[in-house]
């Protein structure tokens, strides 16, 4: 049943300040923690890259069963109790001095990434909201989180430099805490299931499987020139001043990207403008071949930074014109699952290919191909099949 207005606004700005905190110290953060624990502990880097390695896993595998899970029971003790674990997660981190309790407070992590990015937070929204509204929220949601890195990087160097690695694990665990509590007043206590009733299953379909490849692609193709764009830059002998601002440019650029998104979707439509989107990242990529040639890269990475900016609603556009309310958490913990494990693997493969070639040709040529790639597979007709069954 739909909530007022008052209501939504409130459900929407409390997943925007959620999903905000919860990036912001749980992924973005990362880096900054990860070097501080090698200096105070000793470890190397390969050793923190493994936690959070292994807590991105932990986030893409368990990513199915949290949307069957929030499909069916809501957002309350899942999202809100998904913040209130990161924070637990990051206590665990702050007081030990062991190697395999801190995997283990990353594997915690892991969970906590599961049940609060945005993957999460639009299946909460999704319940509550449909239609133009729906469309509004996740455009909010999404600009407000994309501020998380330009908030909790400079936080997070300023509380390391002020008081070390464990108060500054302590202070973001805080933080985390009381963002999951306060939520529990907003966030809705049962999802779309009706207690009694046959629940619905979501059952994959050649569409859903084509949209799961390109997004998977895509993720690919956005992490990809995202790791490397600034080794590249410095590789061409831009200072390193310059090669920052263009490397927050693609960042930066992501935000309009978002806002032109639901113009352009009233005017393209959701599968169209998608495909505009992954060409764009293929575009992007292409021109990024050509670093020695200043506006051709500022160009590139502009173009790559509104597309990879708007596909983060094209995805849950697109999910939730095609499945009901009622599966949309499965649908899109379904496809969570390969993206995220694409993530994962990204850095591995871009890694290899800069080793083999010694350069960043090798490594732009796969990453143009397979958007170009993406756009094939969702041009590709296929037969829609039915996506519900009655299940006890």
């Amino acid at each position: 049943m739909p909530t007022s207005t008052r209501g939504q606004r409130s459900l929407v700005w409390t997943l925007a300040v959620l999903t905000t905190v919860s990036y912001g110290a749980l992924y973005y953060a990362q880096p900054l923690l990860a070097v501080a624990a090698e200096h105070e502990r000793g470890w190397t880097r390969t050793q923190t890259g493994l936690a959070f390695t292994l807590a991105l896993l932990v986030t893409a595998l368990i990513a199915p069963a949290v949307g069957r899970a929030l499909d069916a029971r809501g957002g309350r003790v899942l999202v809100g109790g998904g913040a209130v674990l990161g924070g637990l997660a990051f206590v665990l981190l702050a007081c030990t001095s062991g190697y395999l309790p801190f995997v283990l407070g990353w594997l915690l992590a892991g969970v906590a990434m599961a049940l609060t990015f945005y993957e999460a937070a639009f299946t909460v929204l999704g319940q509550r909201v449909s239609g133009e509204t729906r469309t509004r929220a996740t455009l909010t949601i999404t600009l407000v989180a994309g501020l998380a890195s330009t908030i909790f990087v400079p936080l997070t160097t300023a509380l390391l430099g002020a008081s070390g690695l464990s108060r500054t694990l302590l202070g973001l665990a805080a933080l985390l805490v009381v963002v999951g509590l306060l939520s529990w007043q907003v966030l809705p206590p049962t999802g779309r299931a009706v207690p009694g009733a046959a629940r619905p299953a979501f059952l994959p379909d050649a569409s859903f499987r084509r949209l799961t490849l390109a997004f998977t692609l895509a993720r690919i193709v956005t992490v990809g020139v995202g790791l490397q764009l600034a080794p590249l830059l410095l590789a061409a002998r831009y200072a390193p001043g310059l090669a920052a601002a263009l490397t927050g440019l693609l960042g930066l650029a992501a935000l309009p990207g978002r806002v032109l998104f639901v113009p352009l979707l009233s005017r393209l439509g959701a599968p169209p403008l998608t495909l505009l989107l992954f060409a764009g990242l293929g575009i992007g990529a292409l021109l990024l071949h050509f670093p020695a040639v200043l506006a051709l890269t500022v160009l590139g990475i502009v173009t790559f930074g509104l597309a990879s900016g708007a596909l983060t609603l094209a995805r849950a556009e697109l999910l939730a014109r095609q499945y009901p309310a009622e599966v949309f958490g499965a649908a899109n913990g379904r496809m969570a699952r390969p993206v995220n494990l694409a993530q994962t693997g990204t850095p591995l493969l871009a890694g290899w290919l800069y080793t083999v070639s010694g350069g960043y040709g090798w490594s732009l040529t796969l990453l143009t191909l397979l958007a170009a790639l993406a756009v094939w597979v969702l041009r590709v007709p296929g037969r829609r099949a039915v996506p519900l069954s009655s299940e006890a």
